[in-house]
């Protein structure tokens, strides 16, 4: 009798675990802040390289997060670098999240959050792939769902992230390459991060497109 009831709920499992997973993409919508900046690239950007290091110490282009313009990239250079830019860098990424905002909505963004050592420590600089989605340019389209693709099959085992945050049990040494943004509305309150990490910097890479292991240093 046990075996039959169990074998009557496997089909309603199933069905309600389906559901969770479609009502989790139709809660997926597109972001507020700079928005279009996010899911885009600028004409002609420049190729950069540089350190995390670098990136966690520029200081701010603007005054006030009111300066930023919504579609207009800021052109102001800070340490040689300026919004726009596609930069390469190379760090240890630690966690990866859902991206998720209570308050308001889910867009679907990969938080991953990355350092310049593998210890778990405060301090960190994000980097974010939209979900492609809700990017209109049929490249980059391809580069975002191409890097979330290594995201999920290389990194957490072909499973979506959570919103809480996938710590790695292992961290790992990576190659990230995307535009280096600036995420003005995180210039009040407080550090973002999860899982006691945060990042000081308003400065990430956002559209991220491309990942991919790279050899670690030496003694690591």
């Amino acid at each position: 009798m046990k075996k039959t009831k169990r074998a009557a709920l496997l089909p309603l499992l199933v069905l309600l675990a389906s559901y969770g997973i479609c009502q989790a993409q139709d809660d997926l919508q597109p972001g507020v802040e700079r928005w279009a900046i996010k899911t885009s690239l600028a004409p002609n950007p420049r190729s950069k390289k540089s350190t995390i290091d670098v990136l966690l110490s520029l200081p701010n282009p603007i005054a006030s997060k009111k300066d930023a313009s919504e579609t207009v990239r800021i052109s102001k250079t800070v340490g040689g670098l300026k919004e726009g830019d596609i930069v390469t860098i190379t760090g240890w990424l630690l966690l990866v999240a859902l991206e998720d905002d209570a308050k308001k909505h889910r867009d679907g963004d990969f938080h991953i959050q990355i350092r310049p050592g593998a210890d778990w420590a405060d301090s960190c600089l994000v980097v974010e792939i939209p979900d492609s989605d809700f990017v209109s340019d049929p490249d980059l389209k391809a580069k975002c769902a191409q890097a979330r693709q290594f995201v999920v099959t290389k990194l957490l085992k072909n499973k979506q992230p959570g919103t809480a945050g996938n710590k790695m049990v292992h961290p790992v040494f990576v190659t990230i390459t995307g535009q280096l943004f600036f995420d003005a509305v995180h210039m009040s309150g407080p550090p973002r991060g999860k899982k006691g990490m945060h990042s000081y910097t308003c400065w990430e890479l956002h559209p991220v497109t491309s990942m991919a292991f790279a050899p670690k240093p030496a003694g690591s």
